[in-house]
């Protein structure tokens, strides 16, 4: 189970054959259809490379998780010095 806190992205395919990618996170929810699996799993790797903490899970049809995998970028710096 994910941590509170941590986005949550699922992938997985509908009755129609399209995917989406669904977002669930501590302060949004989101929805995006591809019509590809590829397109759909890179579209999830790059929200969660995005953000501080995030878990993919590809679902199968049946809803169960057949992949699932957690990304922590680390903490973000607190400032940023420029020459």
């Amino acid at each position: 189970m994910s941590a509170p806190g941590m986005a949550l992205l699922s992938v997985a395919e509908t009755r129609d054959g399209v995917w989406s990618v669904n977002e669930r996170g501590p302060s949004r929810v989101a929805v995006a259809y591809f019509p590809s699996k590829f397109g759909a799993v890179k579209h999830a790797l790059r929200v969660a490379r995005a953000k501080p903490r995030c878990r993919i899970a590809i679902l199968e049809r049946n809803g169960h998780v057949r992949l699932a995998r957690e990304y922590d970028q680390g903490p973000a710096p607190e400032s940023v010095e420029t020459p």
